[in-house]
Protein backbone atom coordinates (compact mmCIF):
# COMPACT_ATOMS: atom_id res chain seq x y z
CA UNK A 1 0.00 0.00 0.00
CA UNK A 2 1.25 3.48 -0.85
CA UNK A 3 0.22 6.32 1.46
CA UNK A 4 0.80 9.96 0.61
CA UNK A 5 0.40 13.11 2.71
CA UNK A 6 -1.54 15.86 0.96
CA UNK A 7 0.52 18.48 2.81
CA UNK A 8 3.76 17.67 0.98
CA UNK A 9 2.97 18.97 -2.49
CA UNK A 10 4.66 20.60 -5.40
CA UNK A 11 4.04 24.35 -5.08
CA UNK A 12 4.10 26.46 -8.20
CA UNK A 13 2.81 29.72 -9.55
CA UNK A 14 0.44 29.32 -12.48
CA UNK A 15 0.17 31.83 -15.34
CA UNK A 16 2.06 34.56 -13.48
CA UNK A 17 -0.81 36.21 -11.60
CA UNK A 18 -2.97 33.08 -11.40
CA UNK A 19 -2.04 32.48 -7.76
CA UNK A 20 -0.42 29.73 -5.78
CA UNK A 21 -1.46 26.11 -6.32
CA UNK A 22 -0.40 22.92 -4.58
CA UNK A 23 -0.78 19.72 -6.59
CA UNK A 24 0.03 16.41 -4.90
CA UNK A 25 -0.21 13.01 -6.59
CA UNK A 26 -1.82 10.45 -4.27
CA UNK A 27 -1.72 7.61 -6.82
CA UNK A 28 -0.87 6.91 -10.48
CA UNK A 29 -1.90 4.26 -12.98
CA UNK A 30 0.96 1.93 -12.02
CA UNK A 31 -0.21 1.95 -8.39
CA UNK A 32 -3.90 1.39 -9.11
CA UNK A 33 -5.75 -1.56 -10.62
CA UNK A 34 -8.32 0.42 -12.55
CA UNK A 35 -8.85 2.62 -15.57
CA UNK A 36 -7.67 5.48 -13.39
CA UNK A 37 -4.84 7.65 -14.71
CA UNK A 38 -4.25 9.43 -11.42
CA UNK A 39 -5.72 10.43 -8.09
CA UNK A 40 -4.56 13.84 -6.86
CA UNK A 41 -5.04 16.47 -4.16
CA UNK A 42 -5.25 20.10 -5.33
CA UNK A 43 -5.19 23.26 -3.20
CA UNK A 44 -5.73 26.73 -4.71
CA UNK A 45 -5.16 29.98 -2.84
CA UNK A 46 -8.02 32.53 -2.84
CA UNK A 47 -8.40 33.89 -6.38
CA UNK A 48 -6.01 31.31 -7.87
CA UNK A 49 -6.76 29.78 -11.28
CA UNK A 50 -5.98 26.29 -12.55
CA UNK A 51 -6.02 26.02 -16.34
CA UNK A 52 -7.29 22.63 -17.50
CA UNK A 53 -6.91 23.19 -21.23
CA UNK A 54 -4.74 20.62 -22.96
CA UNK A 55 -6.01 17.70 -20.87
CA UNK A 56 -8.80 16.67 -23.25
CA UNK A 57 -7.59 13.08 -23.47
CA UNK A 58 -9.05 12.13 -20.07
CA UNK A 59 -12.34 12.19 -18.20
CA UNK A 60 -12.29 13.92 -14.81
CA UNK A 61 -14.09 13.82 -11.49
CA UNK A 62 -13.48 16.69 -9.03
CA UNK A 63 -14.66 16.51 -5.41
CA UNK A 64 -14.63 19.77 -3.44
CA UNK A 65 -13.31 19.11 0.06
CA UNK A 66 -13.24 22.75 1.24
CA UNK A 67 -14.16 26.08 -0.26
CA UNK A 68 -15.99 27.31 -3.34
CA UNK A 69 -14.92 26.98 -6.95
CA UNK A 70 -15.98 28.15 -10.35
CA UNK A 71 -15.32 26.07 -13.48
CA UNK A 72 -15.55 27.91 -16.78
CA UNK A 73 -15.57 25.65 -19.81
CA UNK A 74 -14.31 27.25 -23.02
CA UNK A 75 -17.30 28.86 -24.66
CA UNK A 76 -19.72 27.63 -21.95
CA UNK A 77 -21.47 29.00 -18.88
CA UNK A 78 -19.92 28.99 -15.43
CA UNK A 79 -20.40 26.07 -13.08
CA UNK A 80 -20.23 26.73 -9.34
CA UNK A 81 -19.05 23.94 -7.02
CA UNK A 82 -19.14 24.07 -3.23
CA UNK A 83 -17.83 21.93 -0.40
CA UNK A 84 -19.13 18.36 -0.65
CA UNK A 85 -20.06 18.57 -4.34
CA UNK A 86 -18.77 16.34 -7.14
CA UNK A 87 -18.18 17.64 -10.67
CA UNK A 88 -17.70 15.39 -13.71
CA UNK A 89 -15.90 16.75 -16.77
CA UNK A 90 -16.44 14.66 -19.87
CA UNK A 91 -13.78 13.69 -22.38
CA UNK A 92 -12.75 16.74 -24.44
CA UNK A 93 -13.91 19.25 -21.80
CA UNK A 94 -11.52 22.16 -21.43
CA UNK A 95 -11.67 25.08 -19.08
CA UNK A 96 -10.40 26.73 -15.92
CA UNK A 97 -10.99 26.22 -12.19
CA UNK A 98 -10.93 29.35 -10.03
CA UNK A 99 -11.13 29.69 -6.27
CA UNK A 100 -13.95 32.17 -5.66
CA UNK A 101 -13.83 31.99 -1.87
CA UNK A 102 -11.86 33.85 0.80
CA UNK A 103 -10.04 30.72 2.01
CA UNK A 104 -8.01 28.00 0.26
CA UNK A 105 -9.92 25.68 -2.05
CA UNK A 106 -9.13 21.97 -1.62
CA UNK A 107 -10.23 19.32 -4.10
CA UNK A 108 -9.64 15.68 -4.91
CA UNK A 109 -9.08 14.98 -8.60
CA UNK A 110 -9.62 11.63 -10.31
CA UNK A 111 -8.44 11.32 -13.92
CA UNK A 112 -9.89 8.42 -15.93
CA UNK A 113 -9.16 7.05 -19.37
CA UNK A 114 -12.04 7.65 -21.77
CA UNK A 115 -14.01 4.54 -22.75
CA UNK A 116 -12.56 4.72 -26.27
CA UNK A 117 -9.15 3.95 -24.75
CA UNK A 118 -10.04 1.62 -21.88
CA UNK A 119 -12.15 -0.65 -24.11
CA UNK A 120 -9.06 -1.34 -26.25
CA UNK A 121 -6.90 -2.45 -23.32
CA UNK A 122 -6.38 -6.14 -22.61
CA UNK A 123 -8.29 -7.64 -19.70
CA UNK A 124 -6.29 -7.36 -16.49
CA UNK A 125 -6.53 -9.74 -13.59
CA UNK A 126 -5.22 -8.90 -10.11
CA UNK A 127 -2.49 -11.14 -8.75
CA UNK A 128 -0.65 -11.35 -5.44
Amino acid sequence: MIVSDSGDGLTRTLDGNAGEAVWRCLGRRGMLFSECESFDFVRLAPGAVLDERGRSDIEEAWFVLRGEAEFVEDGQDRLLAREGELVFCAHAAAGRWRNIGDSPLEMLFLALMPASVSLRLPTRTPSD
